[in-house]
């Protein structure tokens, strides 16, 4: 059997929709991180934790606790690592690193403090790209939870030498609407990229409306991950912004899609059941009728499926629709044609909360895959595409932790 064809729609443009991505530099749990993920995955796609500005790298059980609850909510959490602009010892970069990874299950890690270009020298790896690079490959060594990276620049690079070794680049951190709108210099090269690569975040901007217009000149810009406040002060990122509600409405109202991955391992219940292992898909979907997950488990864009405008190489498809049914198939074709064939998975999609999609199948149906990278798209009910995520990387070796959302 051969997924039929219909199901692809390669000439639908490739939408970018808006998310806010919180730089949340409160502990997590604090009444803060709670107001702020309190909006959900609708219109909070990331926050960061940040302890202590990334030093604190003590285990608090309380901290553990508020970002399991955040990421069972489908939103992002991502560890604080600053970098000096390439002058702090990466070794020192990958302890802290190494030390989120021990102390919580995180989505990635956020390297503070990068240059804005990667060709000038560095005092530890010959240039400032060669410095990021061996970080960056080292989050996607880890073997617990998600291996997400993001750059912060604050300013635009005038090219993309940074794109070939991080999911996300934060390339506008500054005050006011206006500075924005006047002083961003928007180069022609970062619109040739999805813009859910992109992340602008303006801080001491005092009216909603400013906000708004930020969060459409940002789309228009090609930054798909954006954060407003109106607080000024040396840290801005320790208050909810006072427009918070009009801020995620104004993002939700766009059909926002925030894709998250995690899975479980085989064990056995209470009972003495034994429950199989299970990769588990939740995202935020206002709109759609039927979702593609493309899943490329050796992580390799050279093989399996790479056609149809998806920026992986699928060697699985996870396809569910808004009628309840879902089905893993294996590609068996030769690249760019739509050639998959059904695999016995167990696969189920169920709709837990208002919007919210949760699609599942059996760990050992993509055996022995130990990581994945993933990326989702959503069709329309005649299979014309309505967006598509960024890749996500998803590890397979969460050992012992048990994602409990089919009871959340």
């Amino acid at each position: 059997m051969v997924l039929a064809l219909w199901l692809v729609a390669a000439s639908s443009p490739l939408l970018g929709q808006s998310r806010i991505a919180v730089p949340s530099y409160v502990n997590p749990g604090d009444p803060t991180w709670t107001a702020w993920e309190a909006q959900g995955p609708g219109a909070v796609g990331m926050m960061i934790v940040n302890l202590n500005n990334g030093d604190d790298t003590t285990y608090d059980p309380n901290v553990d606790s508020a970002i399991r609850a955040t990421r069972k909510k489908g939103i992002l959490v991502i560890g604080y690592v600053y970098t000096s602009y390439g002058k702090r010892d990466p070794a020192t970069v990958r302890s802290k690193v190494d030390a989120v990874y021990q102390n919580y299950l995180v989505d990635g890690i956020f390297f503070d403090e990068v240059p804005t270009t990667c060709d000038g020298s560095n005092p530890f790896s010959g240039t400032n790209f060669l410095y990021y690079e061996e970080l960056t490959n080292y989050v996607r060594r880890q073997e617990a939870g998600g291996r997400l990276t993001v750059l912060n620049l604050g300013t635009p690079s005038p090219n993309d030498c940074w794109m070939g070794i991080t999911n996300i680049l934060l390339d506008w951190e500054d005050v006011g609407f206006a500075n924005y709108r006047d002083n961003y210099v928007d180069f022609a090269w970062t619109h040739q990229y999805p813009p859910e690569r992109f992340w602008h975040i303006m801080y001491d901007m005092t009216s909603a409306s400013d906000m708004q217009a930020a969060v459409a000149l940002a789309a228009q810009r090609g930054a798909a991950w954006v954060y407003m406040t109106d607080d000024g002060d040396s840290n801005p990122y320790d208050q909810i912004p006072s427009y918070w509600t009009s801020e995620a409405n104004t993002v939700t109202r766009q059909g926002v899609q925030a894709p998250f991955a995690t899975f479980w391992t085989d064990s056995t219940s209470d009972t003495g059941t034994k429950v199989n292992g299970r990769v588990a898909f939740r995202w935020r979907a206002v709109n759609g009728s039927l979702w593609q997950i493309f899943l490329d488990a050796d992580q390799s864009a050279a093989t399996g499926y790479h056609g149809g405008g998806i920026s992986l190489g699928a060697d699985y498809l996870l396809v569910a629709s808004a009628g309840g049914s879902a089905t893993l198939y294996r590609y068996v074709g030769r690249g760019t044609d739509w050639s998959w064939t059904p695999v016995a998975a167990n696969a189920k999609i169920s709709f837990p909360d208002a919007g919210i999609n949760l699609a599942l199948f059996d760990l050992e149906a993509i055996a022995p895959s130990k990581a994945l990278n993933y990326q989702l798209r959503s069709l329309d009910a005649h299979g014309n595409t309505l967006s598509t995520s960024y890749v996500i990387p998803l590890s397979l070796n969460n050992t012992g932790f048990l994602f409990d959302v089919l009871n959340h």
